[in-house]
């Protein structure tokens, strides 16, 4: 089953987390599409970044994890339509 995943946001990332722990390996293809040049990252303390807390400490996954959930990344592609 093919599952795609429109924002890499905190929502969207926490979904696929979700997936892949409850999933077997294999049962879903899932492509994530991101708008953002950086993978999922902590919002809610964003403003601490300002307060030398880096991007990688604000970070909920790196590319790596993706990678080896073999979850199809696309970072700075903004959908624009969806075409079924």
């Amino acid at each position: 089953m093919k599952i795609v995943v429109i924002g890499n946001g905190m929502v969207g990332y926490k979904f696929c987390e979700k997936l892949v722990a409850k999933s077997n390996p294999g049962q879903f293809s899932i492509t994530v599409f991101g708008e953002e040049i950086r993978p999922a990252y902590d919002r809610v303390h964003l403003s601490e970044f300002f307060s030398g807390k880096s991007a990688e400490d604000l970070s909920l996954a790196p590319v790596a994890w993706y990678i080896n959930n073999n979850i199809t990344l696309y970072l700075s592609d903004p959908v624009q339509h969806i075409d079924r």
